[in-house]
């Protein structure tokens, strides 16, 4: 697979901060996804000469034929494809059916983009926030009495509390994993975790920023063991925006003209 270059490694970044970005956040975001490796003494320099050259209206002598990004009076790039897109006036047509599938289309795409920005804040966090938060997280989702494990004390055991089932409560157990992408929990994470719980707790919860390998997967809930619930990043996400947990959530009203009704 071919690697990026600089230009195509800052349009990737650009697209992953999702707004104007100046150069230092480029920069940071191209080192935090390893999109490029600088190897001169000024990387920011040569970020910012191959920024330049492809700029819209630039002054640089030796500027790019193909134009990528818009530069603003306060310094923030921007790409041009996002600027070009078409607007929403030009999406509205005359009929009603298409218009509320656009609608549905936008709303869908604006929950993906929320999913995304989520994600990108969970990855910024360090372990041990990542630990707070997932206390946090789950005391908003109802478990009572949540408390963060002090680091080596439990073992795999992050954050511990109760859950209200009917008549009846059961004494959980939390492990959470702020990972990379593409660093997936195992079979033997889920293993050692179950093996950490059995026997003082009812049930278990793994949460993680990535995703779970299919053998973890498999042996989330096995017979005769303490079942483990598996929460990945995207359905962290999920849960979130629906149960409005860190998220708020604007109503836009949708019509239907129904005279037969008055």
């Amino acid at each position: 697979m071919t690697k990026p270059t600089i230009v195509e490694a800052a349009k990737i970044a650009l697209q992953l901060i999702d707004r104007p970005a100046n150069l230092k956040q480029i920069y940071g975001k191209i080192l935090e996804r390893s999109l490029y490796q600088f190897g001169a003494k000024d990387p920011l320099s040569v970020l910012r000469v191959q920024i330049e050259r492809h700029c819209e209206e630039t002054n640089w002598s030796a500027a790019a034929k193909d134009k990528v990004f818009s530069k603003d009076d306060n310094g923030f790039y921007s790409l041009l494809e996002y600027r070009m897109k078409p607007s929403l006036d030009n999406l509205i047509s005359e009929s009603p059916v298409d218009n509320l599938l656009l609608v549905q289309q936008l709303a869908k795409n604006l929950r993906q983009n929320t999913i995304n920005q989520i994600l990108e804040r969970l990855y910024s966090l360090e372990p041990d926030d990542f630990e707070s938060f997932c206390q946090r997280f789950l005391t908003r989702y109802g478990f009572e009495d949540m408390v963060v494990t002090q680091r080596g004390r439990d073992g795999g055991i992050d954050v511990h509390g109760y859950l209200e089932v009917g008549i009846s409560q059961l004494h959980v157990a939390a492990q959470c994993k702020r990972y990379k992408r593409g660093n997936k929990v195992s079979r033997p994470d889920i293993s050692q975790f179950r093996g950490d719980i059995q026997g003082e707790y009812q049930q278990g919860i793994f949460i993680t920023t990535s995703e779970f390998t299919q053998e973890a997967q498999e042996i989330a809930f096995k017979r005769g063991c303490v079942p483990i619930v598996l929460i990945d990043g995207q359905t962290l996400a999920e849960i979130m925006i629906d149960r409005e947990i860190g998220v708020t959530k604007n109503n836009i009203p949708i019509y239907d003209v129904e005279l037969d009704l008055i």
